[in-house]
C-alpha cells in the first residue's frame, strides 16, 4: 500500500463514514425503501471544516472521522 503509514487515505475516510451514516440512519426506518446520498452529506461536512477552525473544527473532525489536513 502506499502513502505515510499509519494514516488512513482519505478515500477510505470518506468510504468509511459513508457506511456508518447509511447504518445510523437506515436502522431506524426499519423494513421501508429509503433513499440516502452520504456523498452529498460527505461533501457538505466537509465544506464546512474547511470554513471552520478551532473546536468547531475538530468537532466534524472527531463526528466524521474525516481530516482534511490529511
Amino acid at each position: 500500500a502506499s502513502g505515510t503509514p499509519g494514516r488512513v487515505p482519505v478515500s477510505q475516510q470518506v468510504t468509511d463514514f459513508g457506511l456508518r451514516l447509511s447504518r445510523v440512519a437506515l436502522e431506524a426506518r426499519g423494513d421501508t425503501n429509503a433513499v440516502l446520498a452520504p456523498l452529498g452529506v460527505t461533501s457538505l461536512l466537509v465544506a464546512l471544516q474547511a470554513a471552520t477552525g478551532g473546536d468547531s473544527r475538530r468537532q466534524l473532525e472527531e463526528t466524521t472521522g474525516i481530516s482534511i489536513d490529511g
